[in-house]
């Protein structure tokens, strides 16, 4: 069998992805479209069960790369340690043990020190305020050196999938997490706390270079498959035009994570969709529409006071700018905001109020966009 560029495919069987089996096989979590036949269930339960392995609450570890930290001849770079109340001091001193017990994390005499953060969490469960452990690496992201490799862009991954018929998502577990930091680099992530000082043995959040080692791994871990899978950074998504085809894209991308010792969070997977949300979209079924809940943000959004509320506002907004009919010229007086040689503190004017007003309206009523259809030719002008 050949493969969409002609090569022709590994010469091994693939297994049978039809039998039907156990119903207690599925892997506990994952999300089995709702539209699903009975018989296309058991057909994911049989499949997801060949690699039931892959899906954890632990992240894996992979030997296909490592990630370094070039920052050329400087000085290490020491912060001080921010002050905490109480409550948080205590979080941070359980997070770090949790992460020393998982071997992320490991005590270092290093002379880097990058202080640490808590961060709420966007989506927390139950309505509960949850943090993030995060380091500050503002001060050793100075002295390193950009590593070039392009993150896909958002809006193309986006129009790939909306056509297909049937759509999977995986999320990776941790997925920073799971690339080994080179040895030079660990004492460069270190970090102190009340309780000690520490470095990281993986590759933390926060890193400037961070998401290009991950999206090169992903993208070195899906070579050979782009004509059915995508990935931007740790959300990978198969898209097919058919059910069977789509077993077999499930099969060849899963087996590919499993190679390279990576693990899935199964309660991040969504399995056989005709629509699935995707960075921050509604795709699928020829359809491309913003999330409601996006929408909800930017309508219930107060007037901006600062620079800083202004460029936020402007940022969510130009995600979704695809939708907005004239969006440049619309929001042209709250760019105006943002310029260096205005103040900080902004001046809100009539206009400012009326582009702010029009934006919001415009993603009241936001079109469903349909996905273009690459396979037709482009008629230009003459």
């Amino acid at each position: 069998m050949a493969t969409d560029e002609g090569q022709e495919e590994d010469s091994d069987p693939l297994p049978d992805l039809f039998s039907s089996t156990d119903q207690d096989a599925l892997v506990e979590g994952v999300v089995l479209a709702d539209c699903l036949t009975a018989e296309q269930k058991d057909n994911c339960i049989n499949l997801l069960g060949q690699f039931s392995e892959l899906f954890s609450t632990v992240p894996g570890t992979t030997s296909w790369c490592e990630h370094t930290i070039d920052t050329g001849d400087s000085l290490p770079v020491k912060s001080k340690i921010y002050r905490q109340p109480d409550h948080v001091r205590d979080c941070i001193k359980q997070e770090v043990q949790k992460m020393l017990e998982l071997g992320v994390v490991e005590h270092s005499d290093s002379p880097w020190a990058s202080p640490v953060v808590l961060v709420p969490k966007p989506n927390s469960k139950d309505g509960k305020k949850e943090m993030r452990f995060c380091v500050d690496y503002r001060g050793l992201n100075l002295v390193t050196k950009t590593d070039a490799h392009p993150i896909p862009r958002a809006d193309e991954l986006i129009d790939t999938l909306a056509s297909a018929k049937y759509l999977s998502t995986f999320d990776l577990t941790a997925g920073y997490w799971q690339i080994k930091l080179s040895e030079d680099a660990k004492p460069k992530t270190a970090f102190s706390t009340i309780g000690g000082h520490y470095q990281f043995t993986v590759m933390p959040f926060g890193l400037k270079n961070a998401p290009a080692t991950f999206q090169r791994l992903v993208n070195t871990v899906l070579q050979g498959l782009e004509a059915f899978s995508a990935a931007y950074l740790d959300d990978i998504a198969v898209f097919s035009s058919s059910w069977d085809d789509h077993l077999v894209h499930l099969w060849k991308v899963l087996e590919a994570l499993q190679k390279a010792g990576l693990t899935i969070k199964a309660s991040k997977c969504q399995i056989g969709q005709g629509k699935v949300v995707y960075l921050g979209h509604l795709v699928g079924g020829e359809q491309i529409a913003p999330l409601q809940g996006k929408i909800q943000t930017i309508i219930d959004w107060v007037p901006p006071t600062t620079q800083t509320q202004v460029r936020a506002f402007l940022g969510l907004t130009g995600y979704y700018r695809r939708f907005i009919k004239n969006y440049g010229s619309i929001a042209a007086p709250l760019n105006d905001l943002t310029s260096k040689k205005m103040p900080k503190k902004v001046l809100w004017t009539a206009s400012c109020q009326k582009a702010f007003e029009e934006l919001k309206q415009a993603m009241c009523s936001a079109p469903v966009l349909k996905s273009p259809c690459y396979s037709k030719k482009i008629l230009c002008p003459n």
